[in-house]
């Protein structure tokens, strides 16, 4: 990490942080630390300096920065920060394949074709969201690697709700919604170990609207914003970190199942007439619940039938 990261982290973390005490923590001169400042100024952050205090971060931009989210982390990450990605989850599958280690975040600041699922298109304008990819290789049987969204889907909300103080719901099984429409979508895709039987790797795409940007006209009576619904802005670094922390034991979380928990509090189509598109197969049911595998329970007019993939939308 730059120097100047290392010296946000600290501005991020604290109130006023000496010139001295971050050159000897960093082993650097008192002259390199002012150069690491004034680029962190020419970047647009608000940084003052008042003798015999030190430095303050009076305003953070809403860029996306690694240090600033280092200093919210209490897990160990290595970070790829992209001013343009085609598809932040295309990028991290190819560390994933070239054998870069675990917990590694691929953020950019734009994608040109990120992807949601069913190769739909992801809408990813500049500075207005978190289009963040998680490369990941928590030891588990193939048989759980499917747990991965909805656990995924768990850690985002919390952080949302934590972050802005706004309720959201899950919609069964990848999306998070605030007042009815779309906020977050997530996309998984992993590798196996076909002779182990184990996962390789797995790597969680997110994408959030954070900011208050419009959306093209076919979107906005289905997306929505963290900052369009809550009326809070919210920092897209500080959202990162809180979704990394709450990733960090994703084996052990998946394991204990409890997240279930709260994945079922907060589904939004439980109770809910919905159309279903499953496989060739497309039909209206009711659903009824989510069961202990995250598969979504849902009665026809003849049967009870669990969905463990598929699409499903509500009927209004």
């Amino acid at each position: 990490m730059a120097l100047k990261d290392d010296i946000l982290s600290e501005l991020t973390a604290n109130g006023f942080v000496s010139g001295e005490y971050i050159a000897e923590k960093y082993f650097v001169s008192r002259n390199g630390v002012w150069k690491a400042v004034k680029k962190l100024r020419d970047e647009g952050y608000d940084i003052e300096a008042v003798t015999n205090k030190g430095y303050r971060l009076v305003s953070e931009l809403n860029k996306i920065s690694e240090g600033a989210i280092r200093s919210g982390l209490n897990s160990d990450w290595s970070f790829v920060i992209l001013d343009e990605a085609v598809s932040t989850n295309n990028y991290a599958k190819e560390l994933a394949v070239s054998g870069k280690k675990e917990n590694t975040a691929v953020i950019a600041e734009t994608q040109s074709g990120g992807r949601g699922r069913l190769g739909r298109v992801f809408y990813s304008p500049k500075g207005d969201g978190l289009y963040m990819s998680l490369l990941v290789r928590p030891t588990m049987p193939v048989a759980d690697a499917t747990f991965i969204t909805s656990y995924t889907a768990v850690a985002v909300a919390k952080a949302i709700e934590k972050l802005c103080g706004h309720e959201v719901n899950i919609k069964w099984v990848n999306d998070i919604y605030m007042n009815g429409k779309k906020v977050c979508g997530i996309l998984t895709e992993a590798g196996f170990d076909f002779e182990g039987g184990t996962l390789d790797y797995a790597v969680i795409g997110i994408g959030i609207n954070v900011l208050g940007g419009e959306f093209p006209d076919e979107l906005k009576t289905i997306a929505t914003s963290i900052e369009k619904e809550s009326g809070e802005k919210v920092s897209r670094n500080a959202l990162a970190a809180e979704i990394m922390n709450n990733l960090s034991n994703i084996a052990e979380g998946i394991t204990s199942k409890e997240y279930l928990k709260i994945y079922r509090q907060k589904s939004n189509v439980i109770g809910k007439r919905v159309h279903v598109t499953y496989g060739n197969e497309t039909f209206d049911a009711e659903a009824v619940d989510i069961d202990d595998n995250a598969g979504l329970v849902v009665k026809t007019k003849d049967e009870l039938r669990t969905l463990n993939s598929g699409e499903v939308s509500i009927k209004l």
